[in-house]
C-alpha cells in the first residue's frame, strides 16, 4: 500500500496511507448518486410547475439549480470542507497539499480544471490510469495542483486516550514531578516521537529524539539529560499520565 509522510510544525513526521484508486472511484460514484438524488428531489418539487413557465424561465431555473451546482460542486464543496466531498467523507479520504496542509481554493480549482481531462475522456480511464501508476496515487489534476488524496482514518496521530492507554502505568511511581509543567500537546509530541523512532530508527528520528530529550530535561529542571534518552522520555510520559489522570 502506498504511503506519504508529512512533517508537522513540531518537526514530527506523520505517515498517511494514500487513498487507493478503487476507494476514489467509489467516492466519485457516491457523489454522482447523491447528485442524482438531488436531481430527483428537484424534479419532484418544482418539475411539474415548470410546464407552465416560459421556456427562458425554465431554462434559467434549470441552469441555476442543476447545471451550475453539478459543474462547480467539486471545487466548492472540497474547499468548504477542507478536502472532502460527500463521497470522500463517506470513504474516509480527503485532499491535502503535498506539504500535508489544507489545500487552498487555487489547488481545488486546478484539480477541477483538469477533471475535464481526467474524468470525461474515456469515462475516467485517464484518472484511473494516472492514479494507479503514479508514485503518490495522483491523477493529472492532483499532479498539476500539487495535491494528494490520503486516507484520513489511518494517520499515525495520537490523542489523550492513546496516552492513557500506556501499559504498566498502574503501579508506576512518578520520578519527575515537574512534568506537570507540560501541556497535553507537549506530551503528544513526546508520544509521537517515541512511536516514530521505534518504527523508523533512522538517523533523523534519533537526532530529533536526542534534541527533544535535552529540551524536556531543561523544562523540568534537570541539571543534565539522562544518558538513556528513550527511557527518559518514556518515564516522563508515564509520570504525566499518573500525575494528571
Amino acid at each position: 500500500m502506498k504511503s506519504i509522510e508529512f512533517t508537522t510544525g513540531q518537526h514530527v513526521k506523520i505517515e498517511y496511507e494514500i487513498a487507493s484508486t478503487g476507494v476514489r472511484v467509489i467516492a466519485s460514484i457516491i457523489d454522482l448518486f447523491a447528485f442524482f438524488i438531488y436531481f430527483l428531489i428537484f424534479t419532484f418539487l418544482i418539475g411539474a410547475s415548470m410546464v407552465s413557465w416560459e421556456p427562458e424561465t425554465g431554462s434559467f431555473v434549470f441552469l441555476l439549480l442543476i447545471r451550475i451546482p453539478f459543474i462547480f460542486y467539486s471545487p466548492i464543496i472540497e474547499y468548504l470542507t477542507r478536502g472532502q466531498s460527500l463521497g470522500k467523507f463517506a470513504m474516509g479520504i480527503r485532499v491535502v497539499s503535498l506539504s500535508g496542509e489544507n489545500a487552498g481554493f487555487r489547488e481545488y480549482f486546478t484539480r477541477w480544471i483538469f477533471r475535464v481531462i481526467d474524468m470525461w475522456f474515456g469515462f475516467g480511464f485517464l484518472a484511473i490510469l494516472f492514479s494507479s501508476t503514479s508514485e503518490r496515487g495522483q491523477r493529472l489534476g492532483d499532479a498539476m495542483a500539487n495535491t494528494v488524496v490520503i486516507n484520513r482514518r489511518n494517520g499515525q496521530q495520537y490523542n489523550l486516550r492513546n496516552i492513557l492507554a500506556i501499559k504498566d502505568q498502574k503501579n508506576h511511581e512518578p520520578t519527575y514531578i515537574n512534568v506537570l509543567r507540560f501541556t497535553d500537546d507537549d506530551v503528544m509530541l513526546i508520544k509521537n516521537t517515541i512511536q516514530r523512532v521505534e518504527k523508523y530508527p533512522n538517523e533523523e528520528t534519533k537526532k530529533f529524539t536526542i534534541e527533544l530529550a535535552h529540551k524536556t530535561a531543561e523544562i523540568i529542571g534537570l541539571p543534565e539529560t539522562p544518558q538513556k534518552k528513550m527511557e527518559f522520555l518514556k518515564t516522563v510520559l508515564l509520570d504525566y499520565v499518573v500525575l494528571t489522570r
